[in-house]
């Protein structure tokens, strides 16, 4: 199986300055991890004004694999070194890399650089770049169009990567191709491609194309047919809990050349969270939602608005974010949406696990269930790893599984048998305590959706395990969601039937001798509650036609069962 490497970057760079043996390092890439098929990275060593006598070059994958390297460089040098790995399975790697100076027998640095797996079976890319003339500005998601050697076209949209536009997910046996931008695209937008369509011919061992151009250029050519609005960056960020206050950041682009759009963008905002609009032209915030009205936008627009929550809100508390645009006319929406989220740091004791979710969820619908998991160093001296083991329910889907965030770089892995997902926070550095509450505390964030269809009453429950460094594991506590209405527990499984079902008004109930009757609506609330004895008939003729759930308590047992009511 052919692997996709799509990749973010984060880097800590720890280095001690000396006049002899290696006193920084930096990691490069050789190649684009993150879009071929195989990654390939240079760990760069610098040495002072005396030799490395023998410098180790560790390089930890965390995926249970790591590489060792013993290197020997000449004074005032810079050096690099190749190392490349493949991962067998998807997930999130910190690969870390430490570097040991054999002269003084200390570490010289760390470094850390992170790589996001997914499978594909297409491992074929190229990287161009759209540049509008005569600023020399980029066009960002512009598509191309992609004909292979048995003249079959295909449209693609770029997956950016630091901004960059790489086109992926090309077959490399597809080869030659030819490559323009999208000729209706062009169209729509009113403009013109100056450069000349090129060809792909060749892919090198990583999926990399050869010989494509740096960029393509092209032109206004009047007015677009339609506007075409695209949200290139939204962002929640510095939502800090003591100072009550965080920051929206929403960037919305008219790419149709010469079309002043009349627009609209709709920021939903969370319960909870009050945004400050007094900074924002033409917007007002009516029904937890942002809404600013754009006349003839043109170009690119940045919207920033300030916000103000509760000081007591707990750390690791995720407020979603949502964002849409439209404008009169549009046609093309593909980047018109776009979700972000925001997470609380705070001083709260953590060491448990949340749930965004009530102990109830609704039956009938396929939740989406969020989870916090905090930890805090309560030790003496601080914590190099922290590993958190986590075992998915199986009422959940595990390959719904998202990560959303942390508040440290973090590694995981999904093993698929035993549905046990393992965070490692690897040269975490994690503070105690006493030294700083701040620097103690860590936290991620995932999302998994309940398994369809399951049975009433189901009960969804999580416990996670938190490892510091070789201690015994911290246990949080059991989250617990139940599948059903408040107050609903099918305690036995004797027989139940309400009829008929559907019914036009009027019911009765088979299996009951004698018991109390309620009629619930979707959210819990008692509609109609009655003594019922064996055939009595229920009229139920003044209540609207809907989904009901009907409670039977008799001095054995509870029961639940929907009604459908059709009038």
């Amino acid at each position: 199986m052919t692997k996709k490497f799509v990749f973010s970057f984060f880097l800590v760079l720890l280095s001690r300055s000396f006049d002899a043996q290696v006193n920084a390092i930096n990691l490069m890439y050789n190649s684009i991890p993150g879009i071929g098929c195989h990654s390939n990275m240079s760990v760069c060593t610098t040495t002072g004004s005396l030799p490395e006598s023998g410098a180790q070059i560790h390089v930890d994958w965390m995926d249970g694999s790591s590489d060792d390297m013993t290197v020997f460089s000449a004074p005032n040098s810079q050096n690099c070194y190749v190392f490349e790995h493949d991962y067998s399975q998807a997930g999130i790697y910190n690969a870390l890399v430490t570097v040991t100076s054999g002269t003084s027998g200390q570490v010289a640095g760390t470094s850390s650089i992170e790589w996001v797996i997914t499978n594909t079976s297409n491992c074929g890319y190229f990287n161009v770049i759209s540049m509008l003339n005569p600023t020399a500005s980029f066009l960002s998601n512009v598509p191309y169009d992609v004909t292979n050697s048995a003249g079959i076209t295909s449209t693609i949209y770029p997956q950016n990567s630091f901004g960059n536009a790489y086109y992926t997910e090309l077959d490399v046996s597809g080869a030659p191709y030819t490559v323009g931008i999208s000729a209706s695209w062009l169209q729509n937008h009113g403009y013109i491609q100056t450069s000349a369509d090129f060809t792909i011919s060749t892919f090198d061992a990583t999926g990399h194309a050869l010989g494509v151009p740096m960029n393509m250029t092209l032109e206004c050519a009047g007015n677009g047919l339609t506007p075409d609005l695209e949200i290139s960056s939204a962002a929640a960020f510095q939502f800090l809990a003591p100072l009550q206050h965080g920051n929206v950041s929403v960037q919305v682009c008219n790419v149709s050349c010469g079309n002043y759009a009349n627009s609209v963008i709709k920021i939903a905002i969370p319960s909870g969270v009050n945004p400050d609009l007094t900074g924002v032209s033409n917007a007002v915030f009516v029904n937890d939602t942002v809404t600013i009205l754009e006349a003839y936008l043109s170009g690119c627009q940045t919207y920033y608005f300030p916000c103000s929550f509760a000081g007591n809100t707990p750390a690791g508390t995720l407020f979603p974010f949502s964002v849409s645009v439209s404008a009169q006319g549009e046609l093309d929406v593909q980047f018109n949406q776009a979700t972000f989220a925001a997470t609380v740091l705070n001083s709260y004791d953590p060491n448990d696990k949340q749930c965004n979710l009530p102990t109830y969820i609704q039956p009938d619908v396929q939740e989406v269930l969020e989870y916090t998991v905090r930890f805090q160093n309560d030790g003496n001296y601080p914590a190099l790893n922290v590993v958190v083991r986590d075992t998915i329910s199986p009422n959940l889907d595990l390959t719904t599984f998202r990560f959303i965030g942390s508040k440290h770089p973090v590694s995981y892995s999904i093993n698929p048998t035993s549905r046990e997902i393992v965070f490692r926070f690897s040269g975490i550095q994690l503070l105690s305590s006493v030294d700083s509450l701040e620097g103690s505390q860590g936290f991620f964030t995932y999302s998994i959706k309940e398994q369809a269809g399951l049975a009433l009453n189901s009960v969804i429950e999580n416990t996670a395990y938190i490892y510091f460094d070789f201690n015994p594991a911290i246990v949080t506590n059991t989250t617990s969601n139940i599948n059903g209405y408040v107050g609903l527990i099918d305690q036995i499984s004797e027989p139940l039937e309400v009829y008929p079902n559907p019914s036009n008004g009027n019911v009765q109930i088979k299996g009951i001798e004698e018991g109390n009757f309620i009629l619930l609506n979707l959210t819990g609330d008692v509609l109609l509650k009655m003594h019922y004895m064996n055939g009595e008939l229920i009229d139920l003729s003044t209540v609207p036609s809907g989904l009901y759930f009907v409670k039977m308590i008799t001095d054995r047992a509870e029961f639940v069962q929907k009604l459908i009511l059709h009038k």
